[in-house]
This record gives C-alpha cells, sequence and structure tokens, in this order.
C-alpha cells in the first residue's frame, strides 16, 4: 500500500464486456443439461422483473442502467510518512472511484443466455482497496455470482518487534525505527454457479483463491541480530460441490463436498550486507550492535575499518519451508417444518487434513563467538494430521400458542497428531577469516498430538407473556475433555445460566436483553474464565418516523481467580445513537460509543536491572527462577464520536458533512527497563465533507474532502514520531445513462 506500488486495470468497457462474456460462457454448457431438470420439478414461481418505465434505457431487448464514477484524488500529508500508509494509504492519481452495469429483460421468456446481470466495481486506478462484483442468472436455470477483490496491506510501525537495545547503553537507546515491516497483497477470487435454483433437485459449484504475497522484513538471532528478507507466499484454493434437495415444501436436504489446498512458499534471505572483512567478503553485523560490543568483541571494527573476523556476523544466511496442507471435508444438512407446530435442523461434518513440511532447510555461515560456531545447517521435516468431526442438532416445539420448547446439541471432536525430525550440523570456529572446523551432527526426532472432545447441549423454554413480551429461560452444559502427547488428561465441565427478554412497552419502544453466566471446574490457560457473565441490553426508540433513538450495553466479565494466577478480565461497551431526518432535504445522525478493555493476569519473571514495582514472586516461581512478580494488567478504554449532517439545499446540490473521533488513553504494566515506552494513549480524527451537483440529466460533479489526524498522547520515547495529518481531496464524474 505504498505510493510507489500501482495497479494497472484494463479500460472499463473491456473489463465489463470480459465478465460478461465469461458468464455467458459458463453458463451456456450447463443451460441444455439443466433446463430439462428445471421443466421436470415443480418450483415455486419465480419472481418476474418489473416492467420498463418511461424513458428507460431499452436496447437487445434488456432494460440497461450504467454508470461510471471517474476522477482522482490530490493527496498531501506531513508527519510519519509509514504511519500514514500503515493507517490510510491513498495517494495521488487518477481514479475508476465506482463502476456499475445492469441488464434486466423486458421479456424474460425470450432472453437466451440471461435475464438479470450485474456488475459493480469500485478503487481501480492506484487505491489499496479494489472490487469486482458480478451477479448472472437466468430464471429457474442457474444462478452465478463472482467476486474478485484485491488488497494491500502495508504495515510499518517503528515499534513492532522493538527493542534492540545495547545492554551496555545508558540511557537505553534501541533502533529508532524498527526494521520490521510489511508491504503484502492479497487477492481474493470468489466464484459460485447454482443450477436449477428454484427445482426440486438443484446443483451448486464454487471456488474460493486466497493469495497473499509481498514483501517484508524479519529478523533473525544467531550471534547477531540479522535483517531479513521475508518475501511472502501463501495461497488457499477451495473447490466446493453439493446438491439440495426439497422434496417438501419446507424441507431442504443438503450435501456439500469441500477440498482445500494451502500452499505456504515463504522463503528468508539475509539482507544488508554493508560492511567488509580484510579481505574484502562482504559482510553483516546485523542491526543490534549489541551482540558485536559484548565479549570476546571489544569493537566491531578494526583499525582499517573492515569487521573484526571474531565478531558476531553473518556471512550469509537463508530458510525455506514450503508447507502444503490438503483439507478434504464433507458435510450433510438438513431443514424443515414440515411438521406442524415443530422445527429442526442438523449438520454433520468430517474433515480429514494432511500438512507436509518436506523440504526444510537452513544455513547460516558467518559467526556466533559465544558458541565458537562457523556454520549451521539445519535440514528435516515434519507431518501432521487433523480428523475433525462435528455434528449439531437442533429443534424447537411449538407446545402451546405462547410457549416454545428449543433444544440443540452440539459434538465437536478433534485429534491432531504430529511428527518431526530434524537435523543439525555444526562447524566450529572462531574466525571468519579461517573455514569452519570439525562437524557435529545431531538428529532430533519429535512427537506431539492434542485432542478434544466437546459436547454441548441447551435447552431453552420461551414464553410469550403477553402480546408484547417475550420471556426466555435456559441451561447450558459443556463438557470438554483435553489430551496431549505427554499424558496430559484436562477435564473441563461447565454450567450455564441463560436468561433473555423481548419488551415492546408500546408500539414505538422495544427493549431487548440476555443475561448468560458460566461456571467451570478447570481452565485449559491461565486466561480461560472459570466464571464468566455477559449482558447485553439494546433498546430502540421511535416516537416520530422522522426521528428515532437506539442504545445498547455489552457488558463481559470473566475471571481465572485460583492462586498464581489470579486472572480479571472486562469488556465493557456503551453506545448510544440517534437519527433525524424530518424531510429529504436535511438529515442528522448522532453517534457515541464507550469501551473499556481490562485484563489483569499475575506474571513471574525476571528482569535485570528490577523495577522498583516488581514485587515478590510466590515460592513455586522462585523455584523456577522467575523471583519477581507482576499483575500484569493492561487497560485501554476508548472513547467514539460521530456526528453527520446532510443537507439539500436545492434539488440539484446534495452536501454530506461530518466528524469521526476515536480517543483512547490507555496503561499497562511496566516490567523491563529496556522496554521501548509505546502510547496506549492516542487520538484519531477524521473529518469529511462531500459535494454532489447535478450538472445536466445523467451528469452528476462530484467533491470529496477527507482530513486525517493521527497523534499520541504520552511521551513517546526515544522512537521516532508516529503522528501525522493527511488532506485527500477526491475530484470526480459520475456519468449515468
Amino acid at each position: 500500500m505504498m505510493s510507489g506500488f500501482s495497479y494497472v486495470s484494463l479500460p472499463l468497457s473491456f473489463r465489463r464486456n470480459a465478465l460478461v462474456i465469461a458468464a455467458v460462457a459458463i453458463t451456456a454448457s450447463l443451460a441444455a443439461g439443466s433446463s430439462a431438470l428445471a421443466q421436470a420439478a415443480a418450483p415455486p414461481v419465480a419472481h418476474d422483473p418489473p416492467p420498463p418505465s418511461p424513458g428507460d434505457n431499452i436496447r437487445y431487448g434488456y432494460v440497461i442502467h450504467q454508470s461510471i464514477d471517474f476522477g482522482g484524488r490530490i493527496v498531501d500529508y506531513s508527519g510519519s510518512g509509514a504511519v500514514y500508509d500503515s493507517l490510510v494509504n491513498l495517494q495521488s492519481g487518477p481514479r475508476v472511484l465506482d463502476q456499475s452495469l445492469e441488464m434486466i429483460a423486458v421479456d424474460p421468456a425470450r432472453a437466451v443466455i440471461f435475464d438479470r446481470l450485474s456488475t459493480t466495481s469500485f478503487g481501480y486506478g492506484g487505491d489499496p482497496n479494489n472490487v469486482t462484483i458480478l451477479d448472472v442468472s437466468k430464471g429457474r436455470i442457474y444462478d452465478f455470482r463472482s467476486s474478485f477483490r484485491r488488497d494491500r496491506l502495508y504495515f510499518d510501525y517503528d515499534l513492532l518487534a522493538n527493542p534492540f537495545i545495547p545492554p551496555t547503553s545508558t540511557p537505553f537507546v534501541p533502533i529508532l525505527n524498527s526494521p520490521h515491516l510489511y508491504n503484502t497483497v492479497r487477492r481474493m477470487t470468489d466464484t459460485k454457479m447454482t443450477v436449477a435454483p428454484l427445482s426440486v433437485v438443484s446443483a451448486h459449484f464454487g471456488y474460493f483463491q486466497n493469495v497473499n504475497q509481498g514483501p517484508s522484513n524479519s529478523t533473525i538471532h544467531v550471534g547477531a541480530e540479522a535483517l531479513l528478507t521475508q518475501n511472502w507466499r501463501h495461497s488457499t484454493d477451495v473447490w466446493n460441490g453439493g446438491i439440495d434437495w426439497k422434496p417438501l415444501a419446507r424441507t431442504t436436504f443438503s450435501y456439500d463436498e469441500f477440498i482445500t489446498h494451502y500452499k505456504g512458499n515463504t522463503s528468508w534471505q539475509l539482507t544488508g550486507l554493508n560492511n567488509t572483512l580484510s579481505g574484502g567478503t562482504p559482510v553483516s553485523l546485523g542491526i543490534d550492535l549489541s551482540s558485536v560490543w559484548a565479549s570476546p568483541c571489544a569493537s566491531p571494527f578494526n583499525p582499517n575499518g573492515t569487521v573484526n573476523p571474531t565478531c558476531n556476523a553473518f556471512l550469509s544466511y537463508t530458510r525455506y519451508a514450503p508447507t502444503r496442507t490438503l483439507f478434504p471435508s464433507e458435510q450433510f444438512h438438513f431443514e424443515s417444518s414440515s411438521i406442524p407446530r415443530f422445527t429442526m435442523n442438523g449438520r454433520v461434518l468430517y474433515m480429514g487434513t494432511t500438512s507436509h513440511l518436506t523440504n526444510f532447510n537452513e544455513d547460516f555461515n558467518g559467526l556466533d563467538a559465544r558458541a565458537k560456531k562457523r556454520v549451521e545447517d539445519v535440514t528435516g521435516s515434519a507431518s501432521a494430521r487433523r480428523i475433525n468431526v462435528n455434528a449439531d442438532y437442533g429443534a424447537t416445539w411449538q407446545v402451546t400458542p405462547t410457549i416454545s420448547l428449543n433444544e440443540v446439541f452440539d459434538f465437536w471432536y478433534f485429534r491432531q497428531p504430529a511428527t518431526n525430525v530434524f537435523t543439525e550440523t555444526d562447524y566450529a570456529g572462531t574466525s571468519m577469516l579461517q573455514p569452519p572446523g570439525a562437524a557435529t551432527t545431531t538428529t532430533t526426532p519429535d512427537y506431539q498430538a492434542l485432542n478434544q472432545k466437546t459436547k454441548t447441549n441447551t435447552f431453552i423454554v420461551d414464553w410469550d407473556v403477553a402480546s408484547r413480551a417475550r420471556l426466555s429461560v435456559g441451561y447450558r452444559y459443556r463438557s470438554r475433555i483435553i489430551t496431549d502427547a505427554g499424558g496430559d488428561f484436562i477435564p473441563i465441565h461447565e454450567d450455564w445460566g441463560l436468561f433473555g427478554a423481548a419488551l415492546r412497552p408500546t408500539a414505538q419502544w422495544r427493549i431487548n436483553f440476555n443475561a448468560d453466566a458460566m461456571y467451570a471446574d478447570n481452565s485449559f490457560t491461565r486466561i480461560s474464565p472459570r466464571q464468566l457473565q455477559h449482558y447485553v441490553l439494546r433498546t430502540t426508540y421511535k416516537p416520530q418516523t422522522w426521528l428515532s433513538f437506539a442504545g445498547t450495553a455489552n457488558i463481559l466479565e470473566s475471571r481465572d481467580n485460583v492462586q498464581t494466577v489470579n486472572h480479571l478480565e472486562h469488556n465493557r461497551d456503551f453506545s448510544f445513537g440517534t437519527s433525524i431526518s424530518p424531510s429529504d432535504r436535511w438529515s442528522l445522525d448522532l453517534n457515541y460509543a464507550y469501551d473499556s478493555v481490562y485484563s489483569s493476569t499475575l506474571e513471574c519473571y525476571t528482569a535485570s536491572p528490577a523495577l522498583p514495582s516488581a514485587g515478590t514472586a510466590p515460592p513455586v516461581c522462585v523455584a523456577a527462577g522467575t523471583p519477581l512478580l507482576s499483575t500484569g494488567y493492561y487497560n485501554q478504554p476508548r472513547q467514539y464520536g460521530a456526528i453527520e449532517f446532510m443537507v439539500a439545499p436545492v434539488k440539484r446540490v446534495h452536501v454530506n458533512a461530518g466528524y469521526r473521533m476515536s480517543a483512547v488513553n490507555g496503561n499497562s504494566d511496566f516490567i523491563n527497563a529496556r522496554q521501548v515506552p509505546g502510547a496506549l494513549q492516542s487520538q484519531y480524527q477524521t473529518p469529511y465533507a462531500h459535494l454532489a451537483f447535478d450538472l445536466a440529466p445523467g451528469w452528476t460533479w462530484k467533491a470529496d474532502y477527507n482530513y486525517y489526524s493521527f497523534g499520541e498522547g504520552t511521551p513517546i520515547g526515544p522512537t521516532l514520531p508516529r503522528s501525522f495529518r493527511g488532506n485527500v481531496y477526491t475530484l470526480a464524474v459520475r456519468y449515468a445513462f
């Protein structure tokens, strides 16, 4: 998502025609075989398209509506360009801001290929997000839907995996700008074809692809901290085929087969060979000079400016870990309401996954002075299986007109065994000017496994107390058994109480309230709750057709308050909004939200030097070599506010303006004197304005202004500032025909 990257799109007319031609080519081969199936069934009557209106553009037997927004952006910003690109990344240049095409057959019976086609796209020409959507259908014969999305993710935040701090430096000075960054592109393609969608028997086919690739930077520590170029390449392909059978009007049976294939081809190479040995060989001291200053290296450089050959350094480094995973799965699903006063649905899914890492290879050439290692070669392979069975069944019985019983049972069982074997060969040495010495080879096999079986049963009674009041009371029981290759057996039993109320005191006022409470006799991790309460209150009030109010309170409290853990956390959200729209000439929207995210967990740790706030750990921690104690708290309250105003003073002019603000005022525990202080206090403001002026029938001039402002409210420490301000002007002309 950097300004140096652009996306070249095909001309609009070519892309639109190509999409139509592709849809026709795909559907023509299926039309003959599916028409007989559609005619033999007794499907419900399809909805005919609306009749054409006076002035509609009718060509080739279709009512055609098209539009295109063509213009460009003018961008200027100041401050941190890295953070601007990470959060906004809109750049200057021409754009196809929006495009749409809709074709509806005037007489569907005479339409041969399709009776409805629509396509939309936006963002082409250089924006970080581009989307194209295509829908084509032909009544009872087929329905085809496809989409393509391209997202560029640029992330360059100077606190990511920072600090790199020399241990002897006073004060502690980290690298000002973290070398870890991402500049990847994700492309997602999604297609689905349904044959005979209105028939008793229909089939559907689909394909989905997600490709994520691009450059990024990483680091690795082998004596020194080396900077690596990390070339991302991850792809996922999903093929789906299924059939739906509707033997009765309100009963459907479905079977689906999914085949998912994942490929991971990320590789790592050394970058930054910006020094030399005395013989002229390129070498990298890495980015953290603390390692080369340590003993036995008094100075990383010789008097002539070349690198001391006995220091920690890299001559070369590569790593490659090609991973292949296959996820074949099948699913059976049914739903029915054919039996009077009784509805039910169920699903059974089975997945057998295999994952292989066949040719892991890692090569280090340089010097790890402390380990007296000149070369390290690691090769190996790994394999894992995952057998997953998931099934659920739900039923509702309407006992009386006012009382219903609901039963839901869910079963989930997976087994995940894995094996690996790695061979490491280390070559001894004390100087990079000398060849590697004696070799030591170690082969290490390993076996791991994780299994979990979960059974959940939920029973709920709904009672319509009055015409405007419904109460729900329920109970849920969940059993989890977790085992692993080390012989651990962890049973966890949960008891839940469920309550809900839906009230309508007046025709204009609605209230919904839900409360869930849970108690567990064990936990799998330190932050897994043993007690949990979740409360949700929603209300809407509409005293007039042009005036509405809405409010929500969402409170989640959980804890694992056993000895040496004492985990507490909450997530509390309160939001309010109102909409005022007395006419089509003006409207006003107001929104406000407050979020409070907090957690604390006792942490045993070691640090040198210890901060004055450190406590004394319990004996079990002291015995493990972690004598210091911290509450490990994290507190992040956030406020969000937005106001938007719309006015149309005359028929041909429309104005929208608004202001959005997000402010965080948080803090966290500080346990390491060398920790780089990052800000949990920040403000992000985005005021905006939009003007649309109808120049002539079918022609509209548009202008947008967006202001972005990000700042941090506390001292940012020694790293580079992360605040920025940006102005984005967008000008466009819309032509609708």
